[in-house]
């Protein structure tokens, strides 16, 4: 994403400027409602310095493609808004005839999950920004929110929601930047993705039939978040599959033999044999070529992207 041609959009001074404020809850079922209150000009004027000043933060931040296994520090990620399940569902939410407007009860504000601000500016220039939502409710187990007004404190009697100087997630024609990696998955439904596409890995791993007792391993593979994510990753990269297991299955016995892994091979050699948990890491960085010898020092070393 051109973060400049961002900023520059909302610093441009333009009076065809839209902007809608979006308080979303997101459901255990993954669905989303959203409440849409009426903002006035001075505060939509404080929402969009607060996402400019985020956005101009990052201007010169290095980008990089989004990784399920986890981020880089010092960088900030991209992608298409076409690889993030239930993007369009949060769209769908803030439609004019499904939108709620009612006021939201107390409860409810509880359980509200992010924000997401709608920026119009023009005909062709729609800019979206998604905050999860800084919550008081501890406030309310003993404590209390207050304010002066001449020499009285006053408590404040309602429910609190806070929007700080930051934003997790940005969209600009298709394209989203994750500003924080964890907030991408909590705001949408990415786990279940993850799972999916983990299984879409395990199904090509295991027609290569080079893995006894299969069954249990992707089994346990599915229920390891981190084993989930590498693979996920891995079928970006489906190429690494067939040629570990078609092409290169001797190299994997001999990687064993070098790193003295707790794997052991059916007789022949002809396929591994997976017996406990233990041994899921190692089998996933086979997968994944992930054991290398460097070229100078002939260094043995692991890639420790999972």
């Amino acid at each position: 994403m051109n973060i400049r041609d961002v900023v520059g959009l909302l610093g441009n001074g333009a009076k065809d400027v839209d902007v809608r404020l979006y308080f979303v809850r997101k459901h255990t079922n993954d669905k989303y409602t959203s409440y849409s209150p009426t903002i006035s000009l001075k505060l939509q004027n404080e929402l969009l310095d607060i996402v400019k000043k985020a956005m101009g933060q990052v201007t010169d931040v290095e980008q990089r493609e989004f990784n399920p296994i986890g981020s880089i520090d010092g960088c900030i990620e991209y992608c298409k808004v076409d690889k993030v399940a239930n993007f369009n569902d949060i769209l769908l939410s803030t439609q004019e005839d499904v939108v709620v407007r009612r006021p939201i009860e107390a409860e409810e504000i509880k359980k509200l999950t992010f924000y997401l601000l709608k920026v119009n500016i023009g005909d062709n220039n729609e800019l979206l920004f998604f905050r999860r939502l800084t919550k008081f409710n501890r406030l309310s187990k003993g404590g209390l929110v207050g304010f002066f007004q001449g020499d009285d404190f006053q408590k404040l009697e309602t429910d609190l929601l806070g929007i700080d100087p930051s934003i997790d997630i940005a969209v600009f024609q298709e394209e989203m930047l994750v500003l924080n990696h964890v907030a991408l998955e909590r705001i949408f439904s990415v786990q279940d993705q993850y799972s999916e596409k983990a299984t879409h890995t395990l199904k090509i791993v295991g027609q290569a039939n080079r893995i006894r007792n299969f069954d249990q391993f992707q089994e346990d593979c599915l229920n390891d978040r981190r084993i989930i994510r590498a693979l996920t990753k891995l079928l970006d990269e489906e190429e690494r599959i067939t040629k570990c297991f078609n092409e290169n299955f001797d190299n994997i016995i001999q990687v064993v033999d070098i790193f003295e892994l707790d794997i052991n091979f059916e007789e022949g050699n002809s396929a591994l044999i997976y017996e406990n948990k233990s041994q899921l890491l190692d089998i996933t960085r086979l997968i994944r070529d992930s054991f290398y010898r460097s070229l100078i020092n002939n260094r043995e070393g692991i890639d420790e992207g999972v």
